[in-house]
């Protein structure tokens, strides 16, 4: 295209035509006449030649529209002089003439030498001959394209390796808290501080070494960047963003409670952290338009809050310093002059710096390198201290949390400033705060049916209830109404609120062991959880030896071991590492661990495995492990939530014997669902059903009050069926024939028979010839001293033979005498009491009188010859049943 069209310029373009043809002969440059291009959006169907055009607007606008179908565009201004000027302007396509290493390319200059030529020869009338060459400013290339790549990309690949650290902290901590792994070692006695310290120091160290081997593995494949930088300035450059990531980590476990959804997160910091680092900061221009002053300060502030920004910034300083720069425009790589110590305080000269304005003299204001390590430095502070805080404001499993402003408490400091209550004005505090807890729920409530109503307790839970209120009373542990609530909502009663434990009032006296039976969801192991500080109670409190459980749980837990009902132990650690871990956090003098270790691990029949992985141990061995950790430190109150679950006989009374030897001086809380257990190891045994406390006592007053009383079986001839029933009888009131089989006898004596039982026994040792039974407790090993000196024989009246009352008595074995000079009457008897489980299930009944519905039922009110008529109707039955 040419403009304007005149004679002259047609004669100047002839020229360049002509000429042209002595040097490419099959080009032909002649005048397009028939294409007429004054429309914009006229398009040339043929190659043409030389098209005019109305003026240069028209050239600039239709290549513009029309891309790639101009190669050439010339305009003309002729100044006639004198002398007489030729001025003339060209536009060229690059997409078509430009070259890999030239912008404009050979075709250009040769135009151009073309129309001087033919202006040349118009002017001076003799023929003209111009010679031009074009060549390249020479470049330097790069001495390893690698560290084109790490100079751009090396952000983003040492990004991901600290990334590798940051999803396994989150994992690791997530996977402990899910585990409850920490709650068990801050029950027994880890310090918050400690724990997070201990996490912080440890990944240190890892981060450290990771930092050494990223540096030296960068010096041994020769990066500039690492061969050009002072090593020391780039570990710490590492290490600082390690340790950054690392405390963010920490951070965002606090608010995390599953492993797999603490991945997820980590995933997705790692992808964005990929897509940030290799977007803004793999060139300069990008990397620095935050310090520009034409962005927006608000940008930069945010983002120095996040480590991986801070550690770009200062990789591309560092990059740009040791590899130097690559210029866009011209392809040139400009090596650096190195990364020195003292470079770090030095800002960005401009020289490594781009421009942001169209003059090219806007330079940003890139801060020193330093700079970045005190953001880092910042982030490390400023994540621990999120990470102390929403650690404690945030509800962990069992809902624990402090307020909001906790730090105001001078009590989180183990400042002490509230006055020690006497016992008097404590179980005051906890009547009062009962009585406003109880008017609360029924102001809420149109009914008192969640209240206990403690005229319906039993009376030895009445009694028991008087002692813990009573401040006169000495003993070592004291609970008071301890209540709690799973509320559905916090505003409002709803009938999905589980009240779990109803106003419990308890005693503990040291050297004696408490046995908690219930069903489950009865409320022992809420009870234990809240005794031992895992769980806050919604209402209520407990002493031990003095120190209460809602504001002294610290000082209490130095002298606490607990063995939670699930093991909580650590896979990769050997059940030796466990002794020494958890006698570690109870201060056990270290000289001292060895022979603990063995004492304790011999004494579960462990001591063979100690060296093995706790992981490839059984249900059972895990449970022991669990058990011997609960004794380290010399506890003085011990907690065992079902502590032989899944062991097998042998190992279970293995455990009894320690347990039995190890309660003395100490305060054991114990709950189990194996009667057996109970029976055992319980000098007092508490039955609860649906949070509230239903019986209480040693396991001979429990049977004797509960039970049904004692079983006799006998055998006799077919024929003397009938006179022995009325014998017995006539001599045992109210007892009750619970089968009658071909002269096998078996009489079940109610409580009220008790006085007629030595009579009756008498009578058959009479007839039986010289029949004795011998009884001992049921499930008891022979020589076992288990449960010696605690349950009482009760003696009948013959002076020769007595009869056990222990628990679970039963028959072993009847010799049957014989007569010389008559057949006896009775082949041979045996006698049993009541057992403990009989005991439990018909308090279990009595609390569930229509079934377990899953919550306490009201019974209906009888009045007293219902009750009389159904006792009637009950023992007819019985009687009646063969």
């Amino acid at each position: 295209m040419f403009t304007p069209d005149t004679p002259e310029i047609r004669q100047i373009l002839t020229t360049v035509n002509n000429n042209n043809k002595v040097r490419e002969p099959t080009v032909d440059l002649a005048f397009a006449n028939a294409f007429s291009a004054s429309d914009l959006n006229t398009l040339p169907t043929t190659t043409l030649g030389l098209v005019p055009v109305p003026n240069g607007d028209f050239i600039y606008k239709y290549s513009l529209q029309n891309p790639n179908t101009t190669r050439f565009g010339i305009e003309f201004s002729i100044v006639q002089g004198p002398p007489k000027n030729y001025v003339y302007q060209t536009w060229f396509n690059f997409t078509t003439s430009a070259n890999g290493t030239d912008p404009f390319g050979d075709s250009l200059l040769s135009f151009t030498r073309a129309v001087d030529e033919a202006i040349l020869q118009i002017a001076e009338g003799t023929s003209a001959n111009l010679n031009a060459r074009l060549k390249d400013f020479p470049k330097v290339p790069p001495l390893n394209t690698s560290d084109q790549v790490v100079s751009s990309l090396g952000a983003m690949f040492f990004f991901c390796s600290m990334m590798v650290i940051f999803i396994c902290v989150l994992n690791q901590i997530v996977m402990e808290k899910e585990l409850h792994l920490r709650h068990s070692m801050q029950m027994m006695g880890l310090k918050t501080l400690v724990y997070w310290f201990s996490w912080w120091l440890s990944n240190a160290v890892l981060v450290l070494i990771s930092a050494v081997v990223i540096c030296g593995f960068g010096v041994a494949f020769g990066f500039s960047v690492f061969t050009n930088s002072n090593f020391g300035a780039l570990v710490i450059t590492f290490f600082l963003f390690g340790l950054a990531m690392v405390t963010m980590a920490f951070w965002i476990t606090t608010m995390v409670k599953a492993s797999r959804t603490a991945i997820l997160i980590g995933i997705f910091l790692f992808i964005i952290g990929l897509l940030f680092e290799s977007m803004v900061f793999s060139n300069s221009y990008v990397g620095y338009i935050w310090y520009d002053e034409g962005t927006s300060v608000a940008g930069k502030y945010v983002l120095m809050f996040i480590p991986f920004f801070n550690f770009g910034k200062i990789f591309l300083d560092m990059s740009l310093f040791s590899s130097g720069r690559f210029d866009l425009l011209t392809s040139t790589p400009i090596p650096g002059p190195g990364f020195h110590w003292n470079n770090l305080y030095d800002k960005i000269p401009t020289s490594f710096t781009p421009t942001y304005d169209t003059y090219k003299t806007r330079h940003p204001d890139v801060p020193a390198p330093i700079q970045s390590w005190y953001l880092l430095l910042m982030n490390i502070g400023v994540f621990a201290i999120l990470t102390l805080y929403f650690d404690q404001v945030v509800a962990d499993d069992y809902g624990n949390k402090r307020h909001p402003l906790f730090f105001l408490d001078p009590s989180f400091y183990g400042l002490n400033m509230r006055k020690k209550l006497s016992n008097h004005d404590w179980i005051a505090a906890q009547q009062a705060n009962k009585a406003k807890r109880d008017a609360h729920m029924v102001k809420m409530s149109k009914d008192r049916s969640d209240l206990p109503i403690e005229d319906e307790d039993d009376e030895d839970v009445t009694v028991e209830r008087g002692l813990a209120l009573d401040s006169n009373y000495e003993t070592a542990a004291r609970i008071c109404n301890l209540q709690k609530v799973f509320r559905e909502s916090a505003f409002r009663k709803s009938p999905l609120d589980k009240i779990a434990v109803k106003d419990l009032c308890l005693t503990l006296q040291e050297g004696k062991l408490l046995a908690l039976l219930g069903q489950n969801g009865a409320g022992k192991s809420t009870t234990m959880n809240m005794l031992s500080g895992l769980t806050r109670s919604t209402g209520g409190d407990a002493t031990f030896y003095g120190l209460s459980m809602n504001s002294e749980m610290a000082e209490i837990r130095s002298m606490m071991g607990v063995c939670p009902q699930h093991d909580i132990l650590f896979d990769d650690l050997t059940a030796k590492e466990h002794i020494q871990l958890y006698a570690g956090l109870k201060n056990v003098p270290k000289e001292e661990i060895p022979r603990l270790t063995e004492e304790r691990l011999k004494a579960v029949r462990l001591w063979n495995v100690k060296d093995k992985l706790s992981h490839t141990y059984s249900g059972g061995m895990k449970r022991r492990l669990s058990m011997v950790i609960s004794t380290l430190g010399d506890p003085k109150i011990i907690f065992l939530d079902e502590p032989t679950t899944g062991m097998d006989p042998t190992n279970r009374r293995h455990v009894w014997s320690f347990i039995e030897k190890f309660k003395q001086g100490r305060i054991i809380i114990l709950t189990t669902h194996s009667m057996e257990e109970a029976d055992i190891l319980g000098d007092r045994i508490c039955v609860m059903a649906h949070g509230r406390l239903r019986a209480i006592g040693n396991s001979i007053h429990l049977k004797n009050k509960f039970g049904a009383g004692y079983r006799i079986s006998l055998m006799t001839d077919p024929a003397n069926t009938e006179y022995v029933k009325s014998q017995i009888e006539s001599r045992v009131p109210g007892c009750i024939l619970k089968d009658d089989s071909a002269g096998a006898l078996l009489y079940q004596f109610p409580p009220s028979s008790m006085s007629s039982i030595p009579g009756l026994v008498q009578w058959l040792e009479t007839v039986d010839g010289g029949t004795s039974s011998t009884v001992r407790p049921a499930g008891s090993a022979q020589g076992s001293n288990a449960n010696s000196g605690r349950n009482t024989p009760l003696p009948l009246s013959s002076s020769e033979n007595q009869i056990s009352s222990a628990p679970g008595l039963t028959p072993v074995s009847v010799h049957l005498g014989q007569n010389e000079h008559a057949e006896p009457l009775v082949h041979g008897y045996g006698i049993s009491q009541t057992s403990l489980e009989e005991v439990f299930l018909k308090l279990i009944r009595d609390a569930n009188p229509e079934g377990y519905q899953g919550y306490e039922v009201k019974k209906s009110k009888k009045s007293t010859a219902d009750v009389v008529d159904d006792k009637q109707d009950s023992d007819a039955t019985l009687r009646n049943r063969r």
